[in-house]
């Protein structure tokens, strides 16, 4: 059986008119989300948005958070129209486009770390949502190896790492952590530019073992 027919088993109900159908419309929801998300902060792209975050215009951690959700949402549509063509086409367009670093990583919990999550890993439309049998809870938004934000929490406690920029005359570093205290400092956690799934799952084996990293829940 080829790709086609496997893939069409999936959705025997559907034609080609009712697919191209059901994935425009969720193409649609993923565009305006994406738009809602910079009108937010007034400008037309995530470069724009990026450049008010280096300027220190915005501010760092939710804007950054919003420029991650809006590269990941445009990610998803393009995730979407590679899978539409690989299911008209046979596969091909899926292969030629790849697949999505939420789906990727997604796939690599459910394959090294089924035993240790309290449910299933929930892919949002921007974020990858995770529950282990600790108590910790993440959320995830991964755009690139080099642009991430992984927020935990554990109780009452949040803790969170990103790439966000400083922001003009600010000394925080490019990657920094906020700790259980609420006080910032450098990540030594993850390196941006590694290999996403290395990258996370070395920090998910440290956040397994003390999801505070050392400090006292609030």
């Amino acid at each position: 059986m080829d790709n086609r027919n496997d893939q069409e088993a999936l959705v025997p109900e559907l034609d080609d008119d009712a697919l191209q159908a059901m994935y425009a419309r969720t193409s649609y929801l993923l565009r305006e989300s994406r738009k809602t998300l910079l009108k937010r902060h007034d400008v037309a792209a995530e470069a724009e948005l990026l450049e008010r975050i280096r300027l220190g215009q915005a501010d760092a951690e939710s804007a950054y958070g919003d420029y991650l959700s809006a590269l990941i949402l445009e990610q998803m549509r393009a995730q979407i129209r590679a899978e539409l063509g690989a299911l008209l086409h046979g596969g091909a367009a899926l292969e030629a486009a790849g697949v999505s670093l939420h789906l990727h990583l997604k796939e690599q919990l459910e394959q090294h770390y089924a035993a240790r999550m309290a449910e299933p890993a929930r892919l949002a439309q921007d974020a990858l949502l995770l529950a282990f049998d600790t108590g910790l809870l993440m959320e995830v938004r991964y755009a690139s190896a080099d642009e991430y934000a992984l927020a935990w929490s554990w109780g009452d406690a949040e803790l969170r790492i990103d790439t966000a920029p400083a922001g003009a005359g600010r000394p925080t570093p490019a990657h920094r952590l906020r700790d259980a205290d609420g006080v910032q400092r450098v990540d030594t956690l993850t390196s941006p530019g590694s290999d996403c799934w290395a990258n996370f799952s070395g920090l998910l084996e440290v956040l397994l073992r003390d999801p505070l990293l050392g400090g006292t829940a609030a």
